[in-house]
Parts: C-alpha cells; structure tokens; sequence
C-alpha cells in the first residue's frame, strides 16, 4: 500500500512543502495496549513519568521511558495536541541483536501531525550515547539552532523516516540534522526528510565505520547535505539533496565506500541572501579517498541544454569536472552518471524522465522502498536502463509509480434511505498510466468486510444499521500501486425522524435579567447523527442556521412583546420535524437617583414634551420611565395627562390638582428611544410642573425584576411601629430599616412604599431619601393642616434603610406601607408597559358593570388580566393609577390581591371635596382580579387607569 503520487511536473520546491507537512506514512498503526512490550508516552492525557508507561497512565516525557525501556520493548510516543515533547533526550539503554529497542511515532495518516522532539537551548533533541540495537522511526525533529540527533560510541543503530521540519525562526548554517561520531559503527541513516536550516544534514565523524546514508531528502543545507570523514565503509546511496549552499555529498579524509543512485540539484529558485550564488561543486571525493570510493549512476543537476552551468558538477581527487562527461574522460568514475537536467525534473521523476528505472539496484545499502515508504517498481513505458538483480530503481530518492486516476465515483444511488438501506456504486473511469489492469475494492465504512467488484459492473451492499457511511474505493494495479478515492457520503435513516427539542429562558446574571434577550437551549437530538441541518426563527424576522448539537443560542428581541420561536429540523433524508416555544419579552427595572430634570410652566390645554435625553430614557432598550411629578402654582383644577409622543392622547389622568395647593404623584409612561413624553395640562389655567426620573424599564439591560408584597405596615409613628412612639416634630426625621425585614433581602435595590402623613398640625410636605448617601429623594406627599395625604414612591435602596423627614413647621404622624421592592432576579415579575387606558370607572359602568358608586366599607372587584395587551396568567401585579373625584366624604382605598385579606393599609387617602389620584402597584389574586375597599363612610367614584403589568419571570 501507498500514496498516490502527484500528477508530472510538480517543481521541487511545492514537494517539498508537501512532504514536510504531510509526512509519508500511510495509516497510523494500533499499539497493543496490553502489551508487555510497548511503553507509551502521552503528556495530553493523565500522565506519570513514576508510573508503568501503559497506554491508559503513560509517561508524561520521553526521557523518563528512555530511561527504563528494556530490550526487545518499543517506546510509542503519541503525537499531542501542542504536537511538542520540549526537553532534550538521552538514551542511555541498549536492546540485542534478537530483540532490539525501538522509539516510534507511528506512522501517519495522510494529513496527520508527528510526534516532535524539541530540544532546549543548544543541547541536540536526540542523543544516542555508547548504545547498541536501537531502532528509532517516525519522529518530528524541532530545530533549536543547535543539533538534532546525534550518535555517539554506539553500533548497531537505525534512524529511519524521522522529519526536522524547517522552523519559523531559526539560525541558518548552525547545526547538524544527524550525526555520527567517530567511535559509532554499522549506522543506517534512511528514509529521513531534512529540512532547511541546518548546515549539514548528515554529518558522519572521521573513525566511524559502516555508516549508511541512504534514501534521504536534504534541501538547502548550509554547509554540506551529506558529508562524511574518514570512515571505512561508507555508503551513499538514492539521497536527494536540493539546492546545497555548498556541497552536496562529499567523501572526504581516508574514505572506503560507494557513492551511487544519488541526485543533487543547485536550483536558483532556491537561493536567498543567506545561501547566495554557491560555487562549490555538488559532488566532492578527496583525494586520499579517491581511489577506495566508487561512484556511479549519480545525477548532477546542474543546468540543462546550452544554459551556464553556475558551479562544479564534481571535484574529484581535488580536481573540479564541470561535466559528468569531463569526470568519465578525466577519472573512469561515473560512467553511468547524468547531468543536463533542471530541477523541476527532480522530485518524483516525471514521466519518460532519465531517472526513471536507471540506477544500480545492487548498490550497497540500497532499499527496496522510496522515501514515502512506497515499494520500488517498474514503470511498463519507460525502458529499463539500469543495472542489478531488478532493474527497475529510480534515481534519488524518489519512486515513480503509476498514477491511477478515479474519474467516476460520486455518490452511490440511491443516497438515502431507511434502513435497511440498499445502494450500489460504480466500478469504472479508473485509469492507469501505464496502461495496466486494476482491480477494484470497496470499503463501505459500516465495518463490514470489503466487497470487491469487476470494472463495469455496479457493486451493491446492504445497510442494516441506521448511520452516516462514507465508503471508499481503492483501485490496485498490477504492480501494487493504489489509489483511494471517497465516496459522498449516504444516509441510512431510522424509521422516525430524530425528534427537535427547543426551550427558551430570560438570560440571566448575578440576579440580574435582561427581560428582552432569551437563551434557547437546543437539546441534542438522540440520532445527532441523522440530522442535517437545524434553523431557529424567532418569531422576529430574525433566523439562525445552526449545527447539530446542543447548544445555547442567545438572542435580543426589539420590543416588549409575545413571540414564538421555531426550530426546524431537517434530517438527511430530508424529513422535517418542529419544535416551538414562546418568549415573552418584557422590561426589567433600573433605579435612578431621583433628580428633578426639568421645571417647565404649560398654559392651559398646553402640551409640554419631554424628549427620550431629558428623562433620561435614551439608553438601551428603555420602553417606559417611572416619573415623580409635582404641580404647583395652579390657577385652576385640573389633572395632567402623561402619554408618549405621536399616539392619542388617552382619557386618562396622572395627577390632579387644584388651584393654591401642591400637589404630587408617581406614574409610568412608555418612552421611545427616539421620540418624546408629552405632558398635558387638561385645566383651564397655567399650571408649573416638575418631572424627576426615578426609575427606567429596559428590555435590553441586565437590570432587576419586581417582588410584589403582601402588604404590610412598617411604620406608624402613633402607634411606634417602627420607630418611636409619637409625632414627628416640624424639620425632624426617621429613619427606617425596609431590608431585612418583611421579606424584603438586603439585596434589595430598590423599594415600593405609601408613604402618609396625619394628624398634621400645618401644612408641609414629606421628604423620603436613601440611606447611606446624598442626592437621593423624592417629595411627597403634600398637605394642609389636618389633612391625612399620602403617596406611592420608589426608592433606590443603599444600606437598606430610608429617612422620613417632615418639612412642615408643625408636627405630624407618619406612617409608611411596603407595597413590593426591585431585587435579585429570582421569582421576580417583569414589566410590560400598555398604552394607557382607563380600566375602571365607576361613573360609567366600565369594569364594574354598573353605574354605581363605591359604597362606605365596601369592595368592588377588579378583574386586570386577559385586556388591553395585560397576560392572562402569570400577572403578579399591575401598575394603576387610582382616583377618586369629588369624593363627599374623607376616607381612603385599600387597594389588594382578591382572594388575600385585606391588608390594614391605605392606598389612596382622600378629603371632602377634593380630588385625589395616587399610583398604586397592586398585587393581582390567583384569579387574575384585584379588590378595591372604601374604607370611608361615605360612597365614592372610583377612577383606575392601567399603566402596565408585572408577569412572572420567566414569562410565556
């Protein structure tokens, strides 16, 4: 077996890349792992250089099997991921003449990498100090600058097929590839692929004795490719050395031995500043070896037809021969020499080339196979004009051999189908180069027994285990030469197609959500193998095209909304199978230092805009902003109506007020990234507004979720809830621990209060700030002597405590409510913002489904959920804002979860004759409905106005 050659004409310079990076081998082999007999070395996988060496716990370095390897044992050195075992060598062991030691790579497949030996510093990678019976094979050798291998004091040692790659960075003309001193003996230098960088490629020591160099590739070296001194029995034979920056092969010193077989070729295509315009000739024998050495059937290629020749083809006993015709005249050597040709016809030869079937095969140290490992043949058209027991030798190290072509092929017929799957492929369009008959052998790739089938004729085979097959066809000519060609690969399918899994989940991090992007997650289907191919829509106009697998694929929807994602499978024949899940995408909350960003006076029936930047709504995603806005100086009643630019204007109101009193209240209102917040003074008079932005909700920022809670009191200074019993003096605060208590976690970012002042002794106002920081506030709520006013606010949290200050002169009560808090992600609601619509008027019968009033001490039902783009499950709170208009009596709303007991809070505080409008966030009962409570004794109107809703993450 071998690997197809290359088509004719392939320069020098493109084989050699080839060979270098591929290597030569034809499979890699299968170690025993049982065998007593191998050590392995593995440094990618659990290792020990204290333990056995076996396959499943080997070495972890070369040095440490080198130093405990037995004769008759083989060191098998696994090709890593980083492909480099780093550290020099020395094997001190020797093996017997019965039972050689040996040190492999293994062979390779055809595109695989070599173990490497790379030394560190100057030291060689490789050395071989007073050893015998070593065999080493199949190794990568990095240069450092310094040596490769070097033998030393040793006998009875064989390199063969090692590589020493031509590096990235190296220093030119130092070192040598391979050397063998003057004490080593019976040596064999073969097979081995040297490349640029070095001075010498193999360097043998004056006192050596029968030392082989044969079937080698040296390029470019800097000082000499093969040089040997001094030493008797010396044999250089079919070496291929290209483009020498000094002498190719020389014999030099009192040398016996036979120089035969050999090419070397000076190329210009090859030459560089640091290996410029050689003048040394490409062959030399000394003049105290000239007559112990015979040289003959070598190739100087040094030029062809009336081209200069630019150096020496020979010097020989110290005279220089420009031609192979000048040394036959002047010495009888190399009677069968050629010389003429240009490098491109080196390499494997091509066709009709006078290399081809012209060397000596008697030659000493002659191999039967080429540096590939590939056997020696006969080329049937070229006539044989060599010499020896076969004839048929190519020159160098190179063998060419018959280049079969497999033209047809492709895919079998049918591709695809159920198993048991039957199919067949065709045996003809190979061609052989010399004309010769091939036989044809197919490997179906399901581990059954390779088929054979007659040129013509289609071969069939059964497939009867669902799977992907590649088969293989291998054309054999008659002298053995193949070729190997795949086939597209054909699918036998299970009965049902691999089912598709898809599910979907807001991503998430450290307790953080961002709302608008989903991770889906694709389970790897149970037949991963028979699937093709897999597209996720979702649902936004967006697709990906994705590989089979498990996978976690991320994605950012535009907007808030409701949107089904689909993956589609389709497997290789060519069935398709579904799976969908739905997203909800929604907004998730981030806290603002509250900050009053603009003080603007609206004429009446004015509309004031806000644009995206001022209530710095222009990040990332943001679909509403959370406004505290405070009225004053109004010359009229009224209310202001907040909506976003470009829509109509909703018959909803967000805070009222009237004429000499301040008035305050928070409410959400959707924002576009590019477009403004319209503010609208509905009262017949000018009115002076204050906006401050306490809180954004962006579906395309890792922000916090929403934790409605069972509402609860957590301060009331009349009855000392929370703080001391009594009134707050005028100019005198509390402060008042919110985490850590009530469920609220101290990891709470923010927190959602009705906050209230009673038994007022003067008008004021209330200030609430963070704790544990400066410039965090909001104002509210605002009151006349005797009033009972309160407000919803949000709060950003630091230590988890807020301040309650009272602004008045006079002295009041305060009370506080924990109405929910913004926090760690888990079990938390995202916000859904909605046009505003008015959901509940009393008035007109809408939500309640009479024309009635709220009577004292009574509770009207609410039902939230399933209208006006609110979920209908998974709701846990909606944000509202209630009013109550022209209220005839004073009292106030406990707003609530249906189904819960009502809690003993207030949502709404309103007086006699008053308008009042507050937001609530209310928690929403199982059934989808909240409950409002009159808990005054007088009947009243009730407004609310939905602003958005709160669904459970994940939503959908």
């Amino acid at each position: 077996m071998h690997r197809p050659r290359p088509a004719v004409g392939v320069s020098v310079a493109v084989l050699i890349v080839a060979g270098v990076m591929s290597g030569w081998g034809t499979g890699r082999a299968t170690a025993d792992a049982g065998s007593a007999g191998t050590l392995y070395v593995n440094h990618d996988v659990t290792c020990s250089d204290t333990g056995a060496g076996t396959q499943s716990a080997p070495f972890c370095t070369v040095q440490a099997a080198a130093d405990v390897v037995e004769p008759g044992q083989t060191v098998r050195i696994e090709a890593p991921d980083s492909l480099s075992y780093s550290g020099s060598v020395t094997l001190t062991r020797s093996g017997t003449k019965d039972a050689p030691i040996t040190f492999t790579g293994a062979p390779l497949a055809v595109g695989g990498s070599e173990a490497e030996l790379a030394s560190t510093g100057s030291a060689p990678a490789l050395t071989l100090k007073a050893v015998h019976d070593v065999r080493v094979e199949h190794l990568a050798v990095w240069y450092r600058g310094g040596d490769g291998v070097v033998v030393t004091g040793s006998e009875g040692v064989g390199l063969d097929r090692l590589s020493f790659p031509r590096p990235a960075v190296r220093a030119p003309s130092a070192g040598t590839a391979v050397t063998v001193d003057g004490a080593s003996s019976d040596v064999t230098v073969s097979r081995n692929w040297i490349g640029d960088g070095y001075a010498y490629g193999v360097r043998v020591e004056p006192g050596a004795a029968r030392v082989t160099a044969t079937t080698n590739v040296v390029t470019t070296p800097g000082l000499g490719g093969i040089v040997v001194t001094g030493t008797t029995g010396a044999n250089v034979t079919s070496n291929t050395v290209i483009a020498p920056c000094a002498t190719g092969i020389s014999l030099d010193g009192q040398i016996s031995g036979t120089v035969e077989n050999n090419v070397v070729a000076s190329t210009a295509a090859r030459q560089s500043d640091k290996c410029p315009a050689p003048t040394a000739p490409l062959y030399v024998v000394s003049a105290e070896s000239a007559g112990q050495v015979t040289g003959d059937y070598n190739v100087a290629a040094n030029g062809a037809g009336a081209s200069a020749r630019p150096r020496p083809e020979y010097a020989w006993a110290g005279t220089p021969y420009a031609t192979t015709a000048a040394l036959r005249d002047g010495t009888g050597q190399g009677a069968h020499d050629i010389d003429g040709l240009n490098a491109q016809f080196l390499a494997v030869p091509s066709e009709h080339s006078p290399l081809i079937d012209s060397a000596d095969a008697d030659a000493p140290g002659e191999l039967t196979t080429d540096i590939d490992g590939v056997p020696r043949v006969d080329d049937r058209i070229v006539a044989d004009t060599g010499t020896g027991a076969t004839t048929h030798l190519d020159r160098g190290a190179f063998e060419r051999h018959d280049i079969i072509i497999i033209a047809n092929g492709g895919y079998p017929s049918p591709t695809t189908g159920v198993a048991p799957f039957v199919t067949s492929w065709k045996t003809d369009g190979a061609t052989s180069s010399w004309g010769e008959p091939l036989t044809y052998s197919f490997d179906f790739g399901d581990g059954t027994a390779p088929g054979t089938g007659t040129p013509g004729d289609p071969i069939t085979h059964s497939y009867t285990t669902p799977g992907r097959y590649s088969a293989r066809i291998t054309v054999t000519d008659a002298d053995g030469s193949t070729r190997t060609g795949w086939y597209n690969e054909g699918v036998a399918g299970t009965a049902t197609p691999p089912a598709a899994s898809l599910s979907a989940a807001a991503d998430t991090v450290d307790g953080q959500v961002n709302a608008g992007s989903a991770r889906f997650t694709l389970a790897a289907p149970a037949d991963a193998w028979e699937v093709a191919y897999q597209t996720l829509t979702f649902g936004d106009g967006n697709l990906e095209n994705l590989p089979v697998g498990l996978h976690e694929v991320e994605h950012q929807y535009p907007a808030p909304g409701t949107y089904t994602a689909t993956l589609t499978q389709t497997d290789g024949l060519g069935r398709v199978t579904t799976a969908r899940t739905t997203f909800h995408a929604a907004d998730a909350f981030v806290p603002m230092t509250p900050q009053f960003d603009t003080e603007k006076t609206i004429a009446a029936h004015g509309v004031l805009k806000l644009s995206a930047a001022t209530v710095r709504a222009d990040s990332d995603g943001v679909d509403a902003a959370q406004l505290q806005i405070v009225a004053r100086a109004a010359r009229a009643g009224g209310s202001l109506t907040l909506y976003t630019d470009g829509t109509t204007r909703p018959g909803t109101s967000s805070i009222t007020f009237e004429p000499g009193r301040t008035a305050t209240n928070e409410a959400t209102v959707k924002v576009t990234p590019t477009g403004s917040v319209d503010v609208y003074n509905g009262s017949s008079g000018p009115v002076t507004v204050e906006v401050a932005t306490v809180g954004l909700q962006s579906h395309a920022q890792f922000a916090r979720t929403y934790h409605p809670a069972t509402p609860v009191r957590l301060l009331d200074t009349r009855s000392g809830t929370g703080a001391a019993a009594g009134p707050v003096a005028g100019g005198r605060a509390v402060t008042l621990t919110v985490a850590g208590t009530h469920g609220v976690p101290t990891g709470a970012n923010a927190v959602v209060l009705n906050v209230a002042a009673t038994t007022t002794k003067a008008s004021g106002s209330l200030i609430v700030s963070t704790h544990g920081t400066s410039d965090s506030s909001v104002t509210g709520p605002y009151w006349t002597t005797g009033q009972t006013a309160s407000d919803q606010i949000v709060l950003p949290l630091v230590d988890g405590k807020v301040v309650l200050r009272n602004t008045s002169r006079a002295s009041a009560h305060l009370a506080a409510d924990l109405v929910g808090w913004y926090g760690p992600t888990a079990s938390g609601a995202e916000f859904q913002p909605v046009s505003p619509a008015r959901i509940l008027n009393t008035r007109t019968g809408t939500g309640s489904g009479k024309t009635a009033k709220l009577g004292a001490h009574a509770t009207l039902k609410l039902k939230v959920t399933g209208a006006h783009g609110v979920p209908v499950s998974g709701v846990s709170a909606v944000d509202l804002n209630l009013a109550v208009p022209s209220p005839s009596g004073t009292g106030y709303l406990i707003a609530y979860a249906d189904g819960t007991s009502r809690p003993g809070v207030h949502s709404v505080d309103f007086t006699a004759g008053h308008t009042v409008a507050d937001r609530a966030l209310v928690k929403v009962g199982t059934d989808g409905e909240i409950d409002l409570y009159n808990a005054g004794s007088t009947a009243v109107d009730v407004y609310a106005d939905l602003l958005g809703d709160y669904t459970v993450h994940p939503a959908g």
